[in-house]
């Protein structure tokens, strides 16, 4: 079967086969890529980049690079396993890095008409992105701990990966809208409230099967429950308790798709109280129960 094209333009430019890739998600427009070299040596990538697009690159593992824009360096030097880089790319700019170095990179690419539509859905005036200050590579705990869960779909081929996939890029778009938009707001955060509340969305999405109220989850972010739950909304454009059921339909999905656990299991491991009310609230979601959804993984 012949490659998309635009994956077959991007492997021509880096000279080497991607390792893993999801193409345009139908929700979010994003595309997942994943390139990796094994061995030391020179090498180098450059190339002009489409305009309109923003860029994530997440680095799954230590290296030294030298990054460049228009052949001017904006970074040489280590960069930690875990990094995350935010690109937004505009027309007539050259990009790219050198290294000697062994590689693993995620690149996660947003349309940027995808995130108007997103932003919208959040209630937010898109502005356009930025950086919130700090280095070119920077620790970024949620969208690290999402760029690993791209990594786990990437190794499951066809619609399943993908379904997977654009329910991580819908949680991805969230968080970049929160943290990285332009748009001006009255409400100004202490550092001790704004990690306090990064806590307790990174705790919900590692650890969705616990029994996660408000109440643990306002302890573990250091506030009040009614502070607590009214920022939470505030800056996720979500309550705490719909990003619960969100990641616990995400990890069911993955579980209806790759596995042959029965469907009352697969409820109780994803932490709903019983399997009548997993199935009311994925067919909500989802459209379909969860049996149907398993028999459409398994003849696509």
């Amino acid at each position: 079967m012949p490659l998309p094209r635009p994956l077959d333009h991007l492997e021509h430019a880096w000279g080497m086969r991607c390792a893993g890739a999801l193409i345009d998600l139908p929700a979010t427009g994003a595309s997942i890529m994943r390139w990796t070299r094994t061995t030391a040596g020179p090498f180098e990538f450059s190339m002009v980049s489409p305009p309109d697009l923003l860029l994530l690159t997440m680095v799954l593992q230590p290296m030294q690079a030298c990054s460049h824009v228009d052949e001017q360096e904006v970074w040489a030097g280590p960069i930690r396993g875990g990094s995350i880089r935010l690109i937004h790319t505009s027309a007539d700019k050259r990009a790219g890095f050198s290294t000697s170095s062994p590689f693993d990179l995620l690149h996660i690419h947003f349309p940027l008409s995808g995130l108007k539509t997103a932003a919208r859905r959040f209630g937010i005036e898109f502005n356009g992105l930025q950086e919130n200050g700090g280095p070119l590579y920077r620790a970024d705990g949620i969208g690290q701990l999402l760029g690993t869960q791209f990594v786990g779909a990437l190794s499951h081929a066809g619609s399943a990966g993908r379904m997977y996939a654009d329910g991580i890029a819908q949680s991805l778009v969230a968080h970049l809208l929160r943290n990285y938009e332009q748009v001006a707001s009255g409400v100004q955060r202490t550092v001790a409230e704004h990690d306090g509340l990064q806590a307790a969305f990174v705790h919900v999405e590692r650890h969705p099967s616990e029994t996660l109220g408000v109440a643990r989850l306002a302890r573990i972010a250091g506030m009040s429950e009614f502070h607590f739950a009214r920022q939470f909304k505030q800056r996720y454009g979500i309550t705490p308790h719909a990003h619960l059921t969100a990641a616990r339909l995400r990890l069911a999905k993955a579980d209806l798709a790759l596995s042959d656990k029965n469907i009352l299991q697969i409820a109780m491991d994803c932490g709903f109280s019983d399997s009548s009310h997993f199935a009311r609230l994925f067919r909500k979601a989802e459209g379909v129960t969860p049996l149907g959804y398993r028999q459409a993984q398994q003849h696509a």
